[in-house]
């Protein structure tokens, strides 16, 4: 007979309060099972970013919280990330997101060329043709969407312990943002990332959309690979600027997703002219476009306006505070294309015609 149960335990673990979240630790998906042979107790726990605390502080709670129950020898606590901890519960290599139709990445090669704008815009342009969008920050290291978005505000959790997505515009988002202070730096490492990643990214409830736009960081480090391996990519579109360092740049990042097989669907160049606001007078900042036409599909030219600037900062799309802009035409027409482009690829409404991803 066992001097310790498993109902001691758990309750031991409940009444572990989760900050942030003010919920009991058995709450939020976090305890998968507990098994006690002769007063020891081995846990198993699923280590996820919506914890909002490290894995060590979560296992420091967790053994002290079970070594203070009286009779216990000890306490071993295994993560179902770490290999073969939970061998009766495997886990598929690859993310699964049934629900979710066609899944694009939004990339650059470098920082600072509008990425995460266009992302949002780009979401904000489908929102408004119809479709059921959601948009996943993965960029665990400088998360913008949240004030992209103009939200700050924490996810609620439902009942099974999964993050339910903000929805601002019509648009279902996720991002780190919402999970660490404002300004906190996240100081992870690359597997790190890539758990952390993936951890947001299934933990989240995305419902039934028609596209989910994933922010990928720039570059191609450990977030991009991690995603492409995971993660089922219908496409990609990579976002540069007409300058020829950025450029260069961005032709590693389309090698790189070509290499996984993974399509580029088109680049977006962004801040590719300016428009005098006193004369009208098209200025190509970076000079002529020219060497842009590398046999890449163009989707489209955006101008460098502060509009764009000043929307992102008040945290309404452009596309939502100035509906008739010629930029917003062009992301109207830029999404266009990416409907028919997922069409094409079977990626809308996949999810009714897909068994698995």
């Amino acid at each position: 007979m066992n001097a310790i149960s498993k109902e001691q335990v758990l309750q031991a673990l409940a009444d572990i309060t989760v900050p942030k979240l003010e919920k009991p630790l058995t709450d939020v998906g976090v305890v998968q099972d507990i098994a006690v042979e002769n007063d020891n107790v081995k846990i198993w726990l699923r280590f996820s970013i919506a914890a909002y605390v490290s894995k060590s502080q979560l296992k420091d709670w967790v053994s002290r919280a079970v070594e203070a129950l009286p009779g216990v020898k000890s306490v071993e606590i295994l993560f179902m990330t770490e290999p073969n901890a939970v061998p009766h519960q495997p886990k598929s290599r690859m993310i699964q997101l049934p629900q979710v139709g066609c899944v694009l990445a939004i990339f650059s090669g470098k920082g600072g060329v509008g990425k995460s704008t266009i992302s949002v815009n780009l979401a904000a342009a489908l929102t408004v043709l119809g479709k059921k969008v959601g948009l996943f920050d993965a960029d665990m290291h400088g998360p913008s969407v949240p004030t992209l978005m103009g939200i700050n505000e924490r996810p609620r959790m439902d009942e099974g312990g999964q993050m339910l997505p903000l929805q601002r515009h019509g648009i279902k988002t996720m991002s780190v943002g919402y999970l660490v202070e404002k300004d906190a730096p996240l100081i992870w490492r690359g597997p790190m990332i890539t758990k952390g990643i993936n951890e947001l990214l299934e933990s989240t409830v995305w419902a039934e959309l028609d596209f989910l736009i994933l922010d990928l960081p720039p570059g191609t480090g450990d977030a991009q690979l991690g995603l492409a391996q995971d993660v089922r990519l219908d496409g990609t579109i990579a976002v540069t600027t007409p300058q020829q360092v950025a450029l260069s740049d961005v032709r590693r990042g389309i090698e790189a997703f070509h290499k996984l097989e993974i399509p580029l669907w088109g680049i977006i160049e962004n801040m590719a002219y300016f428009v005098c606001p006193e004369c009208g007078t098209e200025t190509e900042i970076f000079g002529p476009r020219k060497h842009m036409h590398d046999g890449w599909n163009v989707l489209g030219h955006l101008p460098l306006d502060p509009l764009l600037c000043q929307t992102g900062d008040d945290g309404v799309p452009l596309i939502v505070a100035h509906p008739q802009h010629p930029a917003t035409l062009e992301f109207k027409r830029v999404s266009a294309i990416i409907i028919e482009q997922a069409k094409k690829e079977g990626g809308v409404y996949a999810h009714h015609t897909r068994s698995g991803a």
